[in-house]
């Protein structure tokens, strides 16, 4: 007689199931959690982890592994599973960590997909006919799963549990856990909590064991050297020694990022997580890569395009085959990246607010959020909502014993103010002036500013002559359009010179490349570039021509002007007009508005400033033109992401056997984003396709954001996937949308 089966690969339930009882052994063990909880534990996800595709013996089920039949009829075979736990006498919490491994309960409020079918769910007082077909095709072979059970039982050293071979239907007090409005009426938080717990681990197990991998131990980061070269600054050797959470301001290229992972080597608790949170994928990218240096293989990178950038990382032969294979190393580790796998992450806050906001797999932050580390980085930059969302989860995490570290070069008063306020006042810790390895970090000057009226394109003849004189020259635009029109006219000006240019309507591949060089080069003799050098490139230029933006924005592209400081200071040119009329930052459209647009601010502050500036200039000038804080919508959606009642209410909305299919669409579409393919790479794209290479193949999409979109429908094929544009593509300029729509961003 055939064995019973769990993959259709031939993978036999008896092997699969000891696979993720493995991982469960190995999980387990790394936990932050004393000896007495981790025994209860231990006890009840190997149960779970046991049982939980026992369901997978019914005939039919079989049938379909074996490709005799298509389906199942839709049959659930962790009903089955969660009915033989049930005739095991396990608790509810065990019953409900199997029964919804693979779906949610079926009772949701206003859900209908994503569930299990209610008329399967058998009842001590109502078995369907349904559930009777289904528990006659288990019976069915229930002499072969006897001996699977058997040898399942000897794994995990439970003999007596041998004898429990029977499916019980539920009784009737089981009901509140199905559903919603009972649950969180009858089942206190604490039961909850535990169940929902269990079911994040029975879900990891069931996924790590199907790729035969096992979470190691969890690392101690005082084993690894953070600073190669000499002791640590006054400063960071006060946040090194600080115990819980914190805030940090410290200047671009003072050892921020060092000082924030020796705060993290202090807090570490045994078995203890850490998270490095960060606003976009490409710091996010550049920070993996750092910390891989560190830490080596205990670094996992998490955030929507992380296959692609991992795949980018790799290197392999340019034939197919190696290139295939290097696509399911980037595959397999972008998927663990999301598991509880490794122990160090590199992440977007958006990861982060996915598990507290309930979204898919949420349950796993439950055994890996407590006692956790968090540096949030660059905090300065998320927009007001995320800002409370993530200052909601931080104080939600808190309570959990995580530790939190925010950290910015530019952190205006009132921000400090609304993380001490909402995590309960932190200790702020900054270069002190007293000190005199702080005091020369504060004191460095490394720019003289330029207030200079007009645009770029005003100036023009100013800009080229300074480019000639000089080695290497940033030219940053607030437009995609301008960078590309700027591009084409120093081409044309500056032929024969070493000039690129970077933006965010590049494809992956092109933009990969791209950053590539500029790096190699290090840097280019004029990089023209939008916004997105702020975060993407560790980059120092001799000089530099910005158009007008926030304090925050010109702090972040100026630390890629003589970053380090070591030379004169550099001349930095900031132009009180943009060439493109739509104002990216703002409309000054009223005077009164004129009176609180922080561009307007930005210019007059910094035109007050003396020359060369400091770095205590530049934090001064940034509390000065932020005063208050949010004013008006942007207030209003920083108290909609801090007050967000699914984080705030987190214990009396908790659901367990259940997540929010909303969250998925919202962290994901935050920023407006979609992705076209340039008519052009149509072929290329099908071909790359054809040979299997899907990961290649998609880095070949362009984003592009939704207000630009809609002036481009005409140009749109809607009937593809992914949308194709009727525009041109150019891998030197991006896409080319100039000739296309007036006004364009």
């Amino acid at each position: 007689m055939n064995e019973i089966l769990a993959k259709s690969s031939g993978e036999t339930l008896s092997e699969h199931t000891i696979e993720c009882l493995k991982v469960a052994q190995s999980l387990i063990e790394s936990l932050p959690l004393p000896e007495e909880r981790r025994a209860k534990l231990r006890k009840d996800v190997i149960f779970a982890v046991a049982m939980h595709d026992v369901g997978k013996a019914a005939i039919g089920f079989q049938k379909v592994l074996r490709n005799e039949q298509k389906g199942w009829n839709g049959k659930r075979h962790e009903i089955i599973s969660a009915a033989f736990a049930h005739g095991a006498d396990l608790s509810p919490a065990v019953i409900i960590a199997i029964l919804t491994h693979h779906r949610d309960i079926p009772y949701k409020i206003s859900e209908t997909s994503g569930i299990l079918p209610f008329e399967q769910i058998p009842w001590s007082d109502d078995e369907t006919p349904i559930w009777m077909e289904m528990a006659e095709e288990w019976k069915e072979n229930y002499t072969k799963f006897q001996e699977v059970w058997k040898d399942i039982c000897d794994y995990i050293g439970q003999n007596e549990l041998v004898e429990y071979t029977e499916l019980r239907p539920f009784s009737r007090p089981f009901y509140s856990w199905l559903n919603e409005s009972k649950q969180h009426s009858a089942i206190i938080y604490k039961e909850r909590y535990y169940a929902s717990l269990l079911r994040g681990l029975v879900i990891t197990c069931d996924h790590l064991g199907s790729s035969k991998i096992k979470p190691s131990a969890i690392p101690i980061l005082r084993n690894y050297e953070i600073l190669k070269n000499g002791s640590p600054r006054p400063f960071q050797k006060r946040i090194g020694n600080k115990d819980g959470s914190a805030i940090l301001r410290a200047p671009t290229g003072s050892g921020k990022t060092e000082a924030a992972l020796l705060w993290a080597q202090k807090n570490q608790t045994p078995n203890g997580r850490l998270f490095y949170v960060l606003p976009y994928t490409a710091s996010i990218n550049a920070m993996y890569r750092r910390l891989k240096i560190i830490f080596g293989e205990n670094v996992g990178l998490v955030h929507h395009h992380a296959t692609a950038a991992l795949y980018s990382m790799l290197e392999s032969d340019e034939d197919i085959v190696p290139r295939l294979d290097k696509q399911k190393t980037a595959a397999v580790l972008s998927e663990l990246g999301r598991e509880i796998y490794f122990p160090i992450r590199v992440c977007t806050p958006h990861q982060i607010l996915r598990y507290t906001l309930r979204g898919k797999g949420w349950e796993t932050m439950l055994a890996e959020f407590p006692k956790a580390c968090f540096i949030f980085d660059e905090i300065h930059a998320y927009d007001p909502r995320v800002v409370g969302l993530t200052l909601a989860s931080a104080k939600l995490l808190s309570q959990w014993g995580a530790k939190c570290l925010f950290l910015s070069a530019t952190m205006p008063a009132f921000l400090h103010k609304l993380i001490t306020d909402a995590m309960g006042g932190l200790p702020f810790i900054e270069p002190n002036p007293k000190q005199k390895e702080d005091k020369k970090i504060l004191d460095k000057k490394r720019h003289n500013v330029e207030i200079k009226e007009g645009s770029i394109k005003d100036n023009l003849e100013t800009i080229v002559q300074a480019i000639r004189n000089s080695s290497s020259t940033l030219i940053v635009c607030n437009h995609v359009k301008t960078s590309q029109e700027i591009y084409s006219i120093m081409k044309n000006k500056l032929q024969g010179e070493d000039i690129m240019l970077l933006h965010s309507r590049f494809n992956q591949e092109d933009r990969n490349r791209i950053e590539n060089e500029i790096i190699t080069n290090y840097p280019p003799k004029i990089l023209v570039a939008t916004q997105v050098v702020e975060v993407s490139l560790n980059v120092d230029f001799e000089q530099a021509f910005f158009e007008p933006a926030p304090i925050d924005a010109l702090i972040q592209r100026m630390g890629r002007v003589n970053r380090y400081g070591s030379r004169a200071p550099a001349k930095v040119t900031i132009f009180t007009e943009t060439v493109n009329p739509h104002h990216l930052y703002c409309e000054c459209s009223t005077e009164s508005h004129k009176n609180t647009c922080r561009v307007k601010l930005t210019i007059d502050e910094l035109q007050q400033l003396m020359n060369p500036i400091s770095e205590k200039d530049l934090v001064e000038a940034a509390d000065w033109v932020y005063g208050e804080g949010y004013q008006g919508v942007d207030q209003t959606e920083f108290d909609e992401g801090f007050n967000h009642p699914d984080i705030k209410e987190f214990e009396a909305r908790l659901l367990a056997g259940s997540h929010q299919e909303w969250v998925e669409k919202i962290i994901e579409n935050t920023d407006g984003i979609f992705e076209v393919l340039p008519v052009s790479l149509v072929d290329v794209f099908n071909n790359k396709r054809k040979d299997g290479l899907w990961i290649e193949a998609n880095s070949l999409i362009v984003p592009i954001r939704f207000r630009t979109l809609l002036g481009l429908q005409g140009l749109l094929d809607k009937n593809n996937d992914p949308w194709i544009i009727n525009c041109e593509y150019s891998h030197e300029e991006g896409l080319i949308l100039n000739k296309y729509i007036e006004n364009i961003l």
